[in-house]
């Protein structure tokens, strides 16, 4: 594995450094093999553990988009759709998760096996107990066959895990301001995407990352899918954000973990004045320079 970098945002330690009710969380950027779903989801648990490792507090994990088939042939993908609920991923996952006490976001194709009908680009969000969320990808991408392959979805949710309000969304969400926007409106702390964007817009991805955790004041993490691929070139790797949009590690590295302290989103909103995602009061933040 990589080396794992890691960083924490400047603004709600405690006066010896720590961070009460904090979780650390990893953002995992892998080249999945196209269609071996098996071999992409033994090479996640490789890639957990070793990022459990390096942070045994770790708590959150997020893995790239379509990550149990990999971003590629898209036309094919309805093969190895599956259900939300009851299929191999959902069922591998889940039993990582219990084993060691993390919740893991990863992308995958929802559906009915073999039928090219009705298939989501979806996220699950998995824990201890089970399946926490599905989210179904909403902005699908005209630059690749999405809009011909996909139904986009209509919802998202904020939930309740390992003791953070978390959201989800899938790469090209990213886009736009309101997907962050309604997170932090209904409370998230932290928005987990999975996603698999493409070169020559490595540049974009970041910014827009960055971008979606300042202008709603909520911590965002992303995996991005990375490799040589026939459609295309995967190389821009996805970080932790703060809600200042700082990265939280400093690295081109595959592993990037950064600690989220579920107090500091209201502070910066209150200390900044974003009154569009409830950003007022009396309590100031205090930056560390």
């Amino acid at each position: 594995m990589a080396e794992v970098i890691q960083g924490v945002f400047p603004g709600g330690e405690g006066p010896d450094g720590a961070l009460p009710g904090a979780s650390a969380v990893a953002a995992l950027n892998l080249g999945p093999v196209p269609g071996d779903t098996r071999g992409n989801l033994l090479l996640a648990e490789r890639e957990i553990v070793a990022a459990l490792a390096a942070e045994p507090s770790l708590r959150f994990v997020v893995l790239p988009e379509l990550f149990t088939c990999g971003y590629s042939a898209l036309e094919t993908v309805y093969r190895y759709a599956e259900d939300a609920e009851g299929g191999e991923s959902v069922r591998f996952f889940t039993a990582l998760a219990r084993e060691y006490g993390i919740y893991i976001a990863y992308g995958f194709p929802e559906g009915v096996p073999g039928s090219p009908a009705g298939v989501f680009d979806s996220s699950n969000l998995v824990g201890p107990e089970g399946v926490v969320a599905t989210y179904r990808k909403r902005n699908l991408v005209r630059t690749t066959p999405e809009h011909f392959v996909f139904t986009p979805g209509t919802e998202s949710q904020v939930v309740e895990a390992g003791g953070l309000r978390v959201s989800l969304a899938v790469c090209w969400d990213l886009g736009f301001p309101e997907m962050a926007r309604e997170a932090a409106l209904g409370g998230a702390d932290l928005i987990l995407i999975p996603a698999a964007w493409r070169e020559p817009w490595g540049f974009q991805y970041d910014l827009s990352c960055a971008a979606r955790a300042l202008d709603s004041g909520v911590y965002v993490a992303s995996a991005n899918q990375l490799g040589v691929y026939p459609e295309a070139d995967f190389a821009t790797p996805g970080y932790v954000y703060g809600p200042d949009g700082m990265r939280l590690s400093i690295s081109s590295d595959a592993a990037n973990i950064g600690t989220v302290d579920p107090t500091a989103s209201p502070r910066w909103r209150t200390r900044y004045g974003n009154t569009l995602v409830g950003g007022v009061g009396e309590e100031p933040l205090e930056i560390v320079s």
